[in-house]
């Protein structure tokens, strides 16, 4: 009997079906803007936000290890360097021929060594 009253009652008020649709639309939107899309923004914004600070602490790292390289590349470099000039300033007086001789063999290790340390240190400067 409940149900034969309720029935009567919709078919009383045309446009009822139009009604509760707009009224559902209503707070199926204002659901959306207050709850749904606040927790996509959200989720979306950490993922983004997680993305970054792993890459950008990822580059930091890559940096750390090129910055130590090219530390130690240019303290051998200078070492090297000081190497060639004291070979250098006792080739202005050698005590014999045979010293002589040595120290330009020695020169010419620390050269070719000096010219590999810069080849290094220039393809590391220009990757970075």
């Amino acid at each position: 009997m409940g149900g034969c009253v309720a029935s009567i009652g919709l078919r009383a008020f045309p446009g009822y079906d139009r009604i509760v649709a707009d009224d559902l639309l209503s707070l199926l939107t204002r659901f959306h803007r207050e709850v749904v899309l606040p927790d996509i923004e959200r989720i979306v914004t950490d993922t983004v936000e997680g993305s970054e600070r792993r890459i950008r602490d990822e580059m930091l790292t890559l940096f750390d290890g090129v910055f130590q390289r090219l530390d130690r590349l240019e303290a051998e470099y200078h070492a090297l360097a000081a190497a060639v000039a004291r070979i250098e300033r006792r080739l202005g007086s050698p005590e014999s021929e045979a010293e002589k001789a040595s120290i330009q063999e020695q020169i010419r290790e620390l050269r070719s060594k000096l010219n590999d340390l810069e080849q290094r240190l220039d393809e590391i400067e220009s990757a970075s």
